[in-house]
């Protein structure tokens, strides 16, 4: 039987929080490609839904922003990608995504027009072109057994 929306939802929060997976107990790039894709996927939704690409790109999460475009790839987010690609562009691709305190004084130097963009681009993400829940809980499925996932997943 297949299963709605809010079960996939909270199927995939109950993974992110399981420590038995471990998104979260080592670095990212130690981690198998699958988790570093739902790893990626969930930061980027949960960053943006919380404060925007401000607070994604200002947080640690900025740390998977080189891997995004492809993990959003991996999933068959393509208009969510170009949203994100479009706000990487708007920062610039280039940013030390891996050094906090650099990034952020080069982030908080962004002109008011660049903010603006942003905001518009904020608007284009939760306008969700694509359904990102179902799309992982999918993706998810295909690599259950890389990921971790449980058999009933």
């Amino acid at each position: 039987m297949p299963i709605d929306w809010r079960e996939m939802n909270r199927r995939l929060i109950c993974l992110s929080e399981d420590r038995d997976v471990g998104f979260w107990a080592v670095n990212y790039d130690e981690l198998s490609e699958p988790k570093r894709v739902f790893r990626a996927i969930w930061e980027l939704e949960a960053q943006v839904n919380n404060g925007g690409f401000d607070q994604y790109f200002w947080n640690t999460s900025a740390w998977t922003v080189p891997s995004i475009l492809d993990a959003l790839q991996a999933i068959g987010a393509t208009a969510t990608e170009a949203i994100v690609n479009d706000a990487m562009a708007a920062v610039g691709r280039n940013l030390p995504w891996q050094d906090d305190e650099a990034r952020r004084a080069k982030l908080a130097a962004l002109p008011a027009t660049v903010r603006q963009e942003l905001d518009d681009l904020n608007q284009a993400f939760f306008r969700y072109p694509n359904d990102l829940t179902t799309l992982l809980y999918r993706y998810v499925c295909k690599y259950r057994d890389q990921i971790g996932a449980p058999a009933d997943f």
